[in-house]
């Protein structure tokens, strides 16, 4: 297991506190400057047209009172079955997260916002609940784990990471899915299998096929341990969000199907036009595609790899199980969904469930890294944290001409070929960063953080 001297717990609670604030400025600052895809704003839209009216339905919204370019014509929408209303077609765990904050913000302005739309309370909305997140996936790790290592693994996520860009800049269906997951990690840890199943339901609320993940990680636990009462309470405390699901869809589409806010018949559409290689491709432009690929936005994890194979064994059962369950999720988006990128947003969104299930695994695998790693780990990361800082900044989001784009473009270059100044400036920005960090980080924690198991950076 993980052999680093233990730090005190309070100390490390006092370190996640102050990281969280941190992230929730940063992120809500950031907010301010993101760009806005159809998917976010049409749950956007459905939050504050609950949170000011008490009703889903769009047909009294003025297209006047919609911020910027858009109007309803422009969103995804669909009709209610049972009663002919438009509504909006998403998922609802984004669209619930805001209905308080456009509540707040009526009953603050006197009912102003109802005669004009504001992102502000969505994208408020989602870097609080991003930092939550934060806080809940640091929280999984063990105090065994080094206090510098433990921030120094959560600030990499938060800022070296599409979590930035994507899940703290605005209000997706990952911003909603990453408590879930951290959540499910918090409870993991601490053997709370009833709270796993409520945070995997949360997780299912913003993607439907994270239950896939709820299920693998209770069953794996249960089988490992030989408890299957463990299984059982997970099940029990995660399947009433189906149901939740089934009563969204009735009221919003008039289906009592928990799929209807998925455009279900495309999702079973999409891979009868898709042969095996062609899936097989799809899968590779996630990893490796120079537009989107993970490991081309985020070459810290091809340095880890060697870690998490020689710890494998020492990381708890759980951990094992939520990262095995993120990659099954991976392989079934990446099965419903052709692969071509998307658009409106900065680095890649699609694996950032699959990221942050894998989070507790890397993160306790970290002292297993060989002095190579270890040198290369700063400026990877310092890399990685100007890339983003560059598209957080500047409100940066990809907008490809087709589906091939990714396969075609390094956005990087691309960046670079319309400012070469602002792509050096931040780069530097992002390695002066990671060197400072490092400096402060190893010496955190007294002595002991200078012992190479317990080095992160170096």
């Amino acid at each position: 297991m993980i052999k680093n001297r233990p730090v005190s717990s309070r100390r490390v609670f006092s370190g996640l506190v102050l990281l969280g604030l941190a992230s929730a400025v940063i992120f809500g600052l950031t907010s301010l400057n993101a760009p806005r895809t159809t998917d976010v704003v049409s749950a956007d839209v459905a939050a504050w047209q609950l949170g000011t009216t008490g009703t889903p339905w769009l047909d009294d919204v003025d297209d006047e009172a919609l911020p910027g370019r858009w109007t309803v014509e422009k969103l995804f929408t669909t009709t209610n079955a049972d009663n002919g209303h438009e509504v909006i077609a998403r998922s609802p765990g984004p669209i619930a997260a805001a209905v308080p904050a456009y509540a707040a913000e009526k009953l603050l302005t006197g009912g102003a916002s109802r005669t004009k739309m504001s992102f502000l309370p969505a994208g408020f909305t989602a870097a609080l609940l991003a930092a939550c997140a934060l806080m809940l996936l640091a929280g999984s790790l063990p105090t065994s784990v080094p206090r510098h290592v433990v921030l120094a693994a959560a600030g990499a996520l938060a800022f070296t990471t599409p979590y930035w860009t994507v899940v703290g800049g605005s209000l997706w269906t990952h911003t909603v899915t990453a408590v879930g997951i951290g959540g499910m990690a918090w409870a993991a840890h601490r053997d709370r299998w009833l709270l796993v199943g409520l945070f995997g339901g949360v997780a299912v609320l913003g993607r439907l096929h994270l239950a896939l993940t709820v299920a693998i990680v209770g069953l794996t636990v249960a089988a490992s341990r030989r408890q299957p009462g463990i299984a059982l309470r997970v099940a029990a405390a995660s399947i009433p969000s189906i149901a939740l699901l089934s009563l969204w869809g009735h009221w919003f589409y008039g289906s009592w199907s928990p799929t209807t806010g998925y455009a279900a018949g495309d999702l079973a559409a999409w891979p009868a036009t898709r042969t095996w290689w062609q899936q097989i491709g799809d899968f590779m432009g996630v990893l490796v595609s120079p537009g989107f690929g993970v490991f081309v936005w985020t070459p810290v994890l091809l340095l880890l790899i060697p870690s998490v194979i020689r710890g494998w064994r020492e990381v708890p059962d759980w951990a094992r199980a939520l990262a095995i369950g993120g990659f099954v999720y991976l392989l079934v988006q990446v099965y419903l969904n052709p692969y071509h990128g998307g658009n409106g947003f900065w680095g890649y969104r699609l694996p950032l469930e699959a990221l942050c299930c894998a989070f507790p695994l890397l993160a306790m695998s970290l002292s297993h890294m060989g002095k190579r790693v270890r040198a290369l780990l700063t400026p990877v990361l310092g890399f990685q944290f100007g890339t983003m800082a560059l598209g957080a900044a500047l409100g940066l989001g990809l907008l490809q001409e087709d589906a091939a784009w990714g396969w075609r473009h390094y956005t990087l270059a691309t960046a670079a070929s319309m400012s070469a100044a602002a792509v050096v400036l931040f780069l530097a920005f992002g390695m002066t960063t990671a060197y400072l960090v490092r400096n402060w980080l190893r010496h955190l924690d007294g002595p002991a953080a200078d012992e190479p198991a317990a080095l992160v950076l170096t």
